[in-house]
């Protein structure tokens, strides 16, 4: 069950409040209590989680097939009717402040936090998804109850199935659960600026350097998401890419080397990343930036494109094995396009990239300013060089 509503929809006050929701709703309902749900899940081998993004709020179940009417009941009741109160209020608020400062104690989650940061500078979509200490330890249990009241309302909610069930009994159960009623729209959305911030920094110490670069990239749904896909898959997507193969296969810098693109509906980011040893860290941007560069200069070849496109349709045909992919998959689509796109089509579209659609959406994405972020240890090589790309920002 997807919400439509997510990180970046909150006001600054608010900032965290998806995912203290996410939190509470597991907590109890009017009719069963935490350990209730913990039980009825648990006595059918199941399993039941949820996830906070920037634009949606996901709640799932996996049960055997046989106890469907159970999860759909169980599901619908977790995420319609939570009972919010306030003692789980001040629990559970303290879980997530746990939460939170295990993130900032991990480098390689902080990296990505103050990379998004500078890439969307001041606006909704460069917070971190869990928010901050002050705002939530603010939050109170009104304005959560309310938060849910104004945002879960059952006629916004997408649903999502897979298994060995039957389309028109998975629709009659879940209308049946789900009483409908006039939607007023989702939430309106203010798209970023185009400004980034060029260097990031967080000193700390640690037995690694941890290096990210980051630009402005294509929105969900984009026509040229397909030819970047490719892009990326040659950079940094696999085991045969560029990065892979330069800073870990050849020369030993990095255990943990790649990049990836994120769209939001408006939006959209393109990440490269590297974790080395401090007196590589150097090194590492250097080979960051020069193959980024030689990908923007030189584009790919023909082979590296079949390579590519071979990985991309076999992984999309192979994620039909299992349900939680094409649990995903739906759900995340008709989120974020409001439809599913079907396996045949992503495969045409991907077979139609050429080597000419790969350079033109690279030119468009990487060929546009781009954030650093640094976090680890720095020495004096490193400072010089980052004083180069642009003005710093410290954190």
């Amino acid at each position: 069950m997807w919400a439509q509503v997510g990180a970046r929809d909150e006001p600054d006050a608010l900032a965290g409040a998806s995912h203290f929701l996410e939190h509470l709703l597991f907590k109890g309902t009017a009719d069963r209590s935490a350990l209730e749900i913990a039980e009825a899940i648990d006595r059918v081998g199941g399993d039941m989680n949820a996830f906070t993004g920037r634009e949606a709020t996901a709640f799932y179940a996996r049960v055997p097939a046989g106890e469907l009417a159970m999860a759909v009941d169980l599901l619908a009741d977790v995420v319609v009717d939570p009972a919010f109160h306030g003692d789980d209020v001040e629990v559970e608020r303290d879980v997530i402040l746990d939460e939170l400062a295990a993130s900032l104690d991990t480098p390689d989650d902080r990296i990505h936090v103050a990379l998004t940061e500078a890439v969307f500078p001041d606006h909704p979509l460069g917070r971190e998804v869990i928010g901050s200490v002050e705002t939530v330890t603010g939050l109170d249990r009104d304005t959560i109850a309310d938060f849910h009241r104004r945002y879960y309302r059952t006629e916004d909610l997408l649903v999502a199935v897979a298994g060995p069930v039957d389309h028109d009994d998975i629709v009659r159960r879940v209308t049946d659960r789900f009483p409908g009623g006039h939607s007023d729209g989702l939430v309106a959305r203010t798209p970023p600026g185009e400004a980034v911030i060029p260097v990031t920094t967080v000193d700390r110490p640690g037995e690694q350097t941890h290096i990210a670069l980051g630009w402005r990239s294509l929105p969900s749904g984009h026509p040229d998401r397909y030819a970047l896909a490719v892009a990326n898959q040659v950079l940094g997507g696999g085991l045969s890419s560029r990065l892979f193969q330069e800073i870990r296969e050849k020369r030993g810098l990095a255990y943990s080397v790649w990049s990836s693109p994120s769209p939001s509906s408006d939006a959209g980011q393109f990440t490269a990343y590297a974790g080395t040893a401090p007196e590589q860290a150097t090194v590492v941007l250097d080979l960051l930036v020069g193959e980024v560069d030689r990908l923007v200069a030189d584009g790919i070849t023909q082979d590296e494109r079949d390579i590519a496109v071979g990985y991309l349709t076999g992984s999309l045909v192979l994620g039909l094995e299992d349900t939680g992919s094409r649990l995903g998959r739906t759900g995340s689509l008709m989120s974020a396009l409001g439809r599913v796109i079907a396996i045949d089509e992503d495969v045409a579209a991907l077979r139609a990239v050429t080597v000419e659609d790969v350079a033109a959406v690279v030119e468009r994405v990487l060929g546009r300013p781009r954030a650093v972020a640094v976090v680890g240890p720095r020495d004096d090589g490193l400072n010089r060089v980052l004083a180069g790309l642009g003005d710093t920002v410290g954190m």
